[in-house]
């Protein structure tokens, strides 16, 4: 695969580095603007997940879900309209990275998504041919044993099942476009070594990303850590975030379906102590398997993972080489005279005057 990013009328008067994902906000490496891009994600992610969350639970005190009460005893209760309003606050970061990382660092927002400047669907859907069924079978091994009369096909579940199938894809590209995205390409900028980018920006979004899902259980903190640890990877190996968003959306889709038709949704943010144990490791092996494929076959796929540095609206453009100017001359060019004409048929040509030279005495 060729590199299609554009050079958007820049004048190049000297090749630029050529630079991973995770370094491709370096062309603005002020510190301040990426702990700036990291707290405003984290600020702006925080206020609308409270908007949408409390729009969520008026709903369904409206529609006679629960009392207010009963919310404040329980206020993890997971409902189809508590469900909408967490993807969608998720599924938002997608679109506030993105103007982030225009604002403050003056980056296209198509930068994001990979090296290229764009989303590679054609990598993705590939990919998927691979990820999708071996999640399938993954996902039948842990709910095999299931009575099937524990199945439940409600209002509620059917409700929550099409809310998972539509919004949680955009809610895992809404978390990797954060957290793999502006984050860690964030940190990267800060520093000039690409191993030392890279590991630095995978410990600090992996650590925010393990935190961000408020687990308290020390299996779960590992697992976020490691599946965070899996998508840097991925990311840098790729030069995107298509497997990235590939793996855990469907992660999360196909984990939820089955959580959904058998009504155990609320069970989703039960993150305390003791509710994980060593079998944790299964899932921990298997994202980041997955990661680690995705770098492979997209090496055998000939997949771009490095590109020019980006262009940023802050730089300063580089002017094109003067010419120098052509010389000026002291007298205007004159043209010659026009040639005479030839004498038609019949007409005797004139002779030339001859040239005067000095008077002459007359003959005698």
């Amino acid at each position: 695969m060729t590199n299609h990013t554009p050079n958007n009328g820049w004048v190049e008067t000297a090749p630029r580095p050529v630079v991973t994902h995770d370094q491709g906000l370096r062309v603005k490496p002020q510190w301040w603007r990426g702990t700036l891009a990291i707290v405003a994600l984290v600020v702006l992610f925080f206020v609308l997940s409270t908007i949408l969350s409390l729009a969520g639970v008026f709903f369904d005190v409206a529609t006679g879900q629960y009392t207010f009460d009963e919310w404040a005893e329980n206020p993890l209760r997971l409902t189809p309209a508590v469900m909408l309003a967490n993807n969608l606050a998720l599924g938002a970061m997608w679109p506030v990275s993105m103007l982030l990382q225009w604002l403050l660092f003056g980056v296209r927002p198509g930068n994001l998504s990979s090296v290229t400047g764009r989303f590679r669907w054609r990598w993705m859907g590939r990919l998927a041919l691979v990820i999708v069924p071996v999640w399938l079978i993954y996902v039948a091994i842990s709910f095999i044993g299931t009575p099937p009369d524990e199945l439940q096909f409600t209002a509620s579940t059917i409700s929550m099942l099409v809310i998972v199938l539509l919004t949680t894809p955009l809610q895992s590209a809404g978390e990797e476009y954060g957290a793999r995205g502006l984050i860690q390409r964030s940190v990267g900028s800060w520093f000039g070594h690409p191993a030392a980018a890279f590991v630095s920006a995978t410990f600090i979004s992996s650590f925010v990303f393990m935190l961000a899902h408020a687990a308290s259980d020390p299996w779960l903190l590992a697992y976020y850590f490691v599946f965070g640890v899996s998508m840097a990877l991925a990311a840098r190996g790729t030069g995107g975030l298509e497997a990235p968003v590939l793996i855990h959306a469907t992660n999360n889709v196909l984990l939820f379906i089955p959580t959904a038709l058998l009504d155990q949704t609320d069970q989703v943010f039960e993150r305390e102590a003791g509710v994980a144990d060593a079998w944790m490791l299964i899932p921990m092996a298997i994202v980041l398997a997955a990661g680690l494929f995705s770098v492979w076959w997209g090496r055998r796929y000939g997949l771009v993972t490095r590109a020019p540095l980006p262009h940023s609206s802050y730089e300063k453009r580089p002017q094109p080489p003067e010419y120098p100017q052509p010389q000026q001359y002291s007298q205007p060019w004159q043209p010659q005279s026009a040639p005479q004409p030839y004498p038609q048929a019949g007409q005797r040509q004139s002779e030339p005057p001859f040239p005067q030279g000095p008077e002459q005495p007359p003959r005698v």
